[in-house]
């Protein structure tokens, strides 16, 4: 089997298993390939290292990523061409001690292959209808892989107007959006793309994560400023995420002026193996609408939804 098929065939079974990430990891003189849905993780092959490696290679030419560099951290996004249909792919590399790459494929499913699924759809029906009511700034915040941009996307969909989008790198292509891309070598960061999409009076801005101070607060002017942005924030829960961003930024009175909700979200498997988002939610404008985590959680063990290996 060429370098290719192998290829084909992994990319062509994560993209039909609906998988989130692929693995690829050079331990030994044999690399292993693991995937990973949810919270399951499961062996698919083990290959030697001459294929691991020419793999890495592939995936980094492909993703215009430095196919010499083997040692510091890169990034890379393609839509791979498998069957007719183009599957978009995130990419990483990254070099241990000894100079040994692994590579972790995020599997990026459009807005019509992916139609997320909630345990309670009325909260996704809340969400919706807040970020419709009141234009200021919500935080998404959840683990990797949990859906949070997908979610974003979704809600923009019902955005009336432009909707432009700033990520490291486009994961969902959205041809009715504006999607720019951060690019560090020509200064474009977040902070620049925030500042130079306002310009285009956007009704909804779509920030793929803040990060930094600088991107915080470019986040927190445009919300100021009257527009309504979505943005994903790193945290473990509703009060970290507003925490995490006060630490950022170092200043409450700016943030309580446009802060007007914080959405954490968490996938699981159901009682039917099907993956859906128990949401919590926190709104700080009009009626005081909450959900804590736990309060969730603990409806769906009780309702029996949950699936037993979870």
């Amino acid at each position: 089997m060429s370098i290719e098929e192998l290829s084909d065939e992994l990319i062509g079974y994560g993209s039909t298993q609906k998988m989130q990430d692929m693995y690829l990891y050079l331990l030994n003189e044999r690399a292993t390939i693991y995937f990973r849905k949810n919270s399951q993780v499961q062996k698919y092959k083990e290959v030697t290292h001459e294929e691991a490696q020419q793999l890495i290679s592939r995936f980094k030419y492909l993703g215009k990523m430095d196919v010499g560099e083997k040692r510091k951290a890169q990034l890379g996004a393609i839509s791979y061409l498998l069957k007719g249909n183009m599957q978009r792919l995130r990419l990483s590399t990254v070099g241990d001690y000894q100079g040994n790459e692994s590579l972790v494929t995020r599997f990026l499913y459009n807005l019509n292959q992916e139609k997320p699924a909630y345990f309670f759809d009325a909260d996704a029906k809340l969400i919706q209808r807040k970020i419709q009511e009141e234009r200021g700034l919500y935080l998404f915040s959840g683990p990797t892989g949990s859906g949070k941009t997908t979610l974003m996307y979704h809600l923009a969909q019902y955005a009336k107007g432009q909707v432009i989008t700033i990520e490291d790198p486009v994961e969902i292509e959205e041809p009715n959006f504006l999607q720019l891309q951060t690019n560090e070598k020509i200064q474009q960061t977040y902070d620049q793309l925030i500042k130079l999409s306002l310009r285009h009076r956007p009704d909804l801005l779509i920030i793929g994560e803040i990060r930094d101070q600088l991107t915080a607060k470019a986040a927190i002017r445009a919300a100021l400023t009257g527009h309504t942005v979505l943005a994903t924030v790193h945290a473990k829960g509703v009060a970290e995420t507003k925490s995490r961003l006060l630490d950022l930024v170092g200043s409450q009175t700016e943030l309580g002026g446009c802060l007007n909700g914080i959405i954490y979200q968490q996938l699981f498997l159901d009682n039917q193996q099907k993956s859906r988002a128990l949401l919590a939610y926190e709104f700080f404008t009009g009626e005081l609408e909450t959900r804590q985590w736990s309060e969730g959680y603990v409806q769906i063990q009780k309702e029996g939804l949950l699936h037993e290996d979870t």
